[in-house]
């Protein structure tokens, strides 16, 4: 077992980082700019938002490579920069996190020229994956088509097997009629069910339009019911409003943080944040964690005495 899943099952919680693009903007990055190019044009506002998050106590910290792919870098004409983008996106978050922490490289959906089918060319896949050479583990995030679990069986039996684990994280959604989905119109029980026999290491959920701690909350509990794999969930900071070129997110750091017991008690092993979550945040983060295993450590002394 790797190191990162030893920590995963080791009983504690790990500290996520917290969302990079909105870090990004509030550097300077357009809208309409490629955030994952900053990887070579700006290492070190990169490198600084890794930082950042890893003086606020993030253990775990994600590359700067959410889009870092073919069909995406090719609408800034990148492509054939992706190996070089995604070297040293890995380079700069494991210069910041050092040896005691993990770094996990990121992977958003990777769309047809279309922008309809998800993980539809292995090749292009193959290619991302394998260029995430020295990361400690490998999370699809923001996923909401079953598509993605036969992209990871692919990746699990075909390019990194065993060695590398890999993370599951998708994105929910409410229904007209109330109903918990993904954009696909799958319910948290599916994804849960069939994640461990396609590889999966570890469920979670993250993102999501107009979802807060509540939905964050209930995915959580339904993944446990069916399934005992390691959970985790990474809530963005509430619904953004445009206001002038940037977007506000409207959930401040001490709001998220009040409700975090809740979703810490509701099974989860690794919490950070999502769009919109900042280095606050995450510090916040890190006190109430701290809070909670104190206690839990001192209930444990007096049972023992």
């Amino acid at each position: 077992m790797s190191d990162f899943l030893q920590a995963l099952y080791s009983g504690r919680v790990l500290l996520m980082d917290g969302a990079m693009g909105t870090e990004l903007q509030r550097l300077g990055m357009g809208p309409d700019e490629c955030g994952e190019s900053w990887n070579l044009r700006r290492a070190d506002s990169v490198r600084a938002v890794h930082e950042s998050y890893v003086a606020a106590g993030a253990e775990v910290l994600l590359t700067n490579t959410f889009q870092a792919n073919p069909s995406h870098l090719a609408r800034f004409e990148l492509e054939d920069h992706l190996e070089e983008i995604i070297g040293n996106a890995v380079q700069l978050a494991r210069k910041a996190a050092g040896r005691s922490r993990f770094v996990l490289g990121a992977i958003g959906p990777i769309l047809t020229a279309e922008g309809r089918t998800p993980f539809a060319d292995c090749k292009e896949l193959t290619r991302v994956l394998t260029s995430l050479d020295g990361v400690d583990g490998i999370l699809f995030e923001t996923c909401s088509h079953p598509r993605v679990l036969s992209a990871l069986a692919y990746a699990f039996h075909r390019v990194v097997g065993i060695e590398t684990p890999l993370l599951l994280s998708l994105s929910y959604q409410r229904t007209p009629s109330g109903q918990l989905t993904t954009i696909s119109g799958h319910a948290p029980e599916t994804f849960a069910r069939h994640a461990e026999h396609h590889g999966v290491a570890a469920l979670g959920v993250n993102c999501g339009r107009d979802m807060d701690i509540d939905d964050i909350i209930e995915v959580i509990h339904r993944y446990r019911a069916a399934t005992n794999l390691p959970l985790f969930a990474r809530p963005n900071a509430g619904t953004p409003m445009k206001q002038g070129d940037r977007w506000n997110y409207p959930h401040t750091s001490e709001a998220m943080a009040a409700r975090l017991p809740e979703l810490l008690e509701a099974g989860v092993s690794m919490i950070g944040g999502c769009c919109g979550t900042t280095p606050a945040h995450i510090a916040a983060f890190r006190t109430v964690i701290d809070t909670l295993e104190q206690e839990q450590n001192r209930v444990a002394a007096i049972r023992e005495q």
